[in-house]
């Protein structure tokens, strides 16, 4: 039976909203020995990232980070940074080229072969806030320049990150935002990765974006990327229609990225699992997610991955006869 290596992620770093700074050792490390003792030897890291300032050197803490797993008999599947691919077409695009080399080179550092970032972030010089796809600035940007233009810019951006990306075996996986934001859409997105020109740059397919937006499924997004696909983010929501509100859930008017484990929403994961073994896919499996909910750490860990691995051997049947 054809299982999938699978990453869950764990946090060493975390965001005040001011700085971003480290978590201690040992606020990570349980976790990291329940996964290793459930047969999970990879993990999703983030944080590490161009878009914020930091109490602590990045690139010494990456390095730090991606030794302590080697010790562990560990490894990141991906390292999900935060970077812009653009910015204003009348400014220069240096700094974004030089940041996103740094995303590259953080990740690098961690032993990751892959770092997520999303497509539509954008610099703006002397400010550290967190610049998200905002609609607005790239409605105006497009009004003004014209929509190939803007591609034309992210892309080549994107192109000279790619070189560095290659030269440290590191691929850069655009994440699809569908609804979320505006250069993450299923007309956008592949645009932006075909005019990178680049082997490094592809996707990252974000399962629960997809769902709650409903406008291009997840299976729909895996014959957009096919051998393009470098990774995933997979967890669960229960759909395009659910009203509700919270401050702490991505909400649009749409549905609600909730970020349950796979089974806990209504994403037809049989049907994905397919469709992954339709294009080939052989990469790591990595849940933008935790255990199942509301039982203890270890046990909700065990369950989530034996439910993964029985989607997987039902797949597998259903695929054979």
């Amino acid at each position: 039976m054809k299982k999938y290596p699978l990453s869950y992620q764990v946090n060493t770093v975390y965001f005040d909203g001011k700085r971003v700074r480290k978590l201690p050792e040992e606020t990570y490390e349980n976790t990291l020995s329940i996964l290793k003792s459930l047969g999970i030897t990879e993990v999703m890291l983030s944080g590490y990232v161009m878009v914020e300032e930091a109490d602590f050197d990045m690139d010494e803490e990456t390095k730090r980070v991606g030794n302590l797993l080697d010790s562990l008999e560990m490894k990141p599947a991906q390292h999900h940074g935060l970077a812009a691919v653009y910015a204003p077409l009348e400014n220069s695009q240096e700094p974004v080229i030089e940041k996103l080399i740094r995303e590259v080179q953080y990740t690098a550092n961690l032993h990751s072969p892959v770092l997520v970032i999303h497509p539509s972030q954008y610099y703006e010089p002397d400010s550290w806030s967190r610049h998200v796809g905002n609609p607005d600035f790239f409605d105006n940007e497009i009004a003004q320049h014209g929509i190939d233009a803007v591609l034309s810019v992210a892309a080549h951006n994107l192109h000279e990150a790619g070189l560095e990306a290659e030269r440290l075996g590191v691929k850069i996986a655009l994440e699809n935002l569908d609804r979320f934001e505006p250069m993450g859409s299923a007309e956008l997105l592949p645009r932006l990765v075909k005019e990178a020109q680049s082997p490094a740059v592809g996707f990252c397919l974000d399962s629960g974006h997809a769902h709650c937006c409903g406008h291009t499924s997840v299976t729909q997004w895996i014959g957009i990327m096919r051998d393009k696909l470098f990774t995933t983010h997979f967890h669960d929501n229960r759909g395009a229609r659910l009203q509700a509100l919270s401050e702490d859930r991505w909400i649009s008017p749409f549905g609600i990225d909730e970020h349950r484990p796979p089974g806990f929403g209504t994403i037809p994961w049989m049907d994905v699992i397919t469709e992954l073994r339709n294009i080939g896919y052989a990469n790591t499996v990595n849940f933008e997610s935790g255990g199942w909910q509301e039982m203890p750490e270890e046990e909700g860990y065990r369950c989530a991955i034996a439910f993964w691995r029985e989607l997987e051997r039902i797949s597998q049947c259903s695929h054979e006869h």
